[in-house]
Formats: structure tokens, sequence, C-alpha cells
């Protein structure tokens, strides 16, 4: 396989350009511009969406949630157990439904999931009457979850973050999450703040989130192999 002379990224034998630099490799046979407008279409085939999944995925929530309703209701003539699966079907039914019609609105679709797990838990906590837990316990989670949710796309987005950037705010967000998850717990149970796991799970995160920057600086460093060998 030649090897491009510019940035060293090994070219299969079909290419006449280098993908990373669009350098002409030499020795190939000038393609003709009629040759390169055939092509164009290949490269960019239009996404395929499977409408049937979600088809199959709604009758088999419906068929489920009828025969649930149909075995409570026979059984005791009202609706006492049942009520947990009919809302978990109910839930289940409208995350999947909204990733298939806003995976291309991400700002959209986290605020509606959002709003999907508001209910879904303010439902299961009136249907289990032990103790009240959705104000205190749910609601702070879920806040926490969709705020560094919308932080991280935003974040990502706005500088338009290679894939190795974006994996280091990644993993710092989940870092906070854990930060914050504890004191949602203990602020629950113990009713007082602190914190002392999620402090040290942050602190084995950071390094992670650090790996990451340094692996896309040794990438943008001129004449990086790892080029060559990742193919970027």
């Amino acid at each position: 396989m030649p090897i491009c002379k510019k940035c060293g990224v090994e070219i299969e034998d079909k290419l006449s350009f280098c993908p990373l630099c669009n350098e002409p490799v030499e020795n190939k046979k000038k393609i003709k511009p009629e040759e390169k407008i055939a092509d164009i279409p290949q490269l960019e085939k239009p996404v395929v969406q499977h409408p049937w999944l979600i088809e199959l995925f709604s009758f088999f929530s419906a068929a489920g949630a009828i025969i649930v309703t149909a075995v409570d209701f026979a059984y005791g003539a009202d609706l006492t157990w049942s009520r947990i699966p009919l809302i978990s079907i109910i839930f289940a039914w409208l995350f999947i439904f909204l990733i298939h019609h806003l995976s291309k609105r991400p700002y959209l679709l986290v605020s509606l999931e959002m709003i999907n797990f508001f209910i879904f838990l303010w439902f299961l906590d009136r249907f289990i009457p032990v103790y009240s837990w959705f104000s205190s316990l749910a609601l702070p989670i879920i806040l926490v979850v969709g705020i560094l949710f919308l932080l991280v796309i935003l974040w990502i987005r706005s500088f338009k973050l290679s894939i190795f950037l974006s994996l280091s705010v990644g993993t710092l967000a989940i870092g906070i999450f854990l930060l914050c998850l504890e004191v949602i717990l203990n602020r629950f149970h113990q009713e007082y703040i602190f914190i002392s796991w999620s402090l040290v799970a942050f602190a084995c995160i950071l390094p992670v989130s650090g790996f990451f920057v340094y692996f896309q600086f040794r990438i943008n460093k001129k004449g990086s192999e790892l080029k060559k060998y990742f193919h970027i």
C-alpha cells in the first residue's frame, strides 16, 4: 500500500488522493472529472430508515398492555398491580418513539425524554405509597442528568469538538454527576450533605478525561504516527 508523502497515512491501492490531506498519490492515473462525479453518489448514501421497527415495537407494546390489563381485571374486576407494568410500557414506548423521530434534534429530544422520565417516576411514586421519594430523590437526579446532558451537547456542538475531546467532556460530566448523586442520596437518607466515595471516583475520572485531551494533542501534532495507525 502506498504512503502519503505529506502526512504519512497508508492509502488503499484504489485511491488516487489521500483521505486525510487530499494530496495526490504518485504513480496513480488521473481521474477524469466525469469519473469523480460518478463516485459522489456512492459516497453520500442516504440514511436508510426502518419505520417498521417502531411499528413492530408499538404492536408488541399495545399487545402487552392489553394482556396485562385483561389479566388484572379478570381476577379482581379492578386495576391494581397492572398499573405499574402499564406505565412502564407507555414510558418505554415513548422513549423509543422520541429517539426514532427526534434523533436529529438532540436538544428537543433530551428535553422531552426528561419530561417522560418525570411523568414515569411521578406515577411510580403515586402507585408505591410506602414513602414519598419523587420530589426529594427522583426529581433532582433527573434534573442533574438532563442539565449535564444538554451542557455536553451544547459544548460539543458549539466548539465542534473531535471524538476524543467529546469523550473527555463526557467523562468529566460523569464525574460531576457522581458528585451530585452522592449529595442527593445523602440528603435523602441522612438529611445532611457530604461527599466521600464520589470524590474518589471523580479523582479517578480526571486522569481519564485528561488522557483523551492528551491523545487528541498527539494526533494534532504534525508528523504524529497515530494518524497513520488510526487513519484520522
